[in-house]
């Protein structure tokens, strides 16, 4: 099965490699660390963890970007370190691959917007006609988001070409994973069942229970960052799997 050799050759992918995942993991880890200590102490200084003020407002966007730069650093990073074979570097400026890996997830995220919008209307006229039923309810927030999790593989494998420099990548990424639809459907079942199951293995009690929490939001994010360049490597490349 192609879905289940998809998986398998990007968690080897990352469990071969943890060394450099950790190097390029270390300085945006600890740039959000540090983002979310100021923003805390800043908050409780102002007296209010919730407040919606101005202060509060630009506190909050401030930390979402240095959220989103860190994980574009990392993002791109790992992308070029499997599929340009460039040394992971500890400390590295934001430069024309994170630009370009930005510029495509903007693109990315407005092209998911405009199609869920009319779905989503769609949806709930449909939710109306069956005078809403909790059960065609359920099934159908299931078929809306697991249609949107292959819709997001297919154009997000073209992230990874965005850190390449590739020409067109969200173009070339969708035209190179057309025919494999129901592949990708199986790798996004396959994947958020192996998300589950770590998230319910980290279910400890106590300190272990915060580290382990950590440790699969790590891992999780690490894979799909895999998924995303195994795809790429693979239907655009032409690369083969392990």
């Amino acid at each position: 099965m192609l879905a289940l050799r998809l998986l398998r050759h990007s968690i080897l992918q990352l469990t071969g490699n943890l060394g450099a995942a950790l190097t390029l993991s270390v300085m945006p880890a600890v740039a959000v660390a540090a983002a979310g200590a100021v923003w805390w102490n800043t908050m409780l200084a102002m007296g209010s963890t919730q407040g919606v003020t101005g202060q509060a407002a630009v506190l909050h966007l401030a930390l979402m970007i240095i959220v989103v730069l860190a994980f574009v650093s990392l993002a791109a990073s790992w992308h070029r370190f499997v599929l340009l074979e460039e040394r992971p570097r500890l400390l590295r400026p934001i430069g024309r691959p994170e630009w370009r890996y930005v510029g495509a997830s903007v693109r990315l995220t407005l092209i998911l917007i405009l199609v869920g919008i009319p779905v989503l209307l769609l949806g709930g006229a449909v939710m109306i006609a069956l005078d809403g039923s909790v059960g065609a309810a359920m099934l159908l927030n299931l078929v809306i988001g697991f249609a949107f999790a292959v819709l997001g593989l297919r154009l997000g494998t073209g992230l990874a070409g965005a850190a390449t420099g590739a020409a067109r990548p969200l173009t070339t990424g969708w035209r190179a994973t057309g025919h494999a639809l129901g592949t990708l459907a199986v790798l996004s079942l396959l994947t958020q069942v192996l998300g589950l199951a770590l998230n319910l293995a980290a279910r400890l009690p106590g300190a272990a229970g915060i580290a382990a929490a950590l440790l699969v939001a790590w891992f999780t994010a690490m894979l799909s960052l895999s998924i995303i360049t195994t795809l790429w490597g693979h239907f655009v490349e032409g690369r083969a799997l392990r």
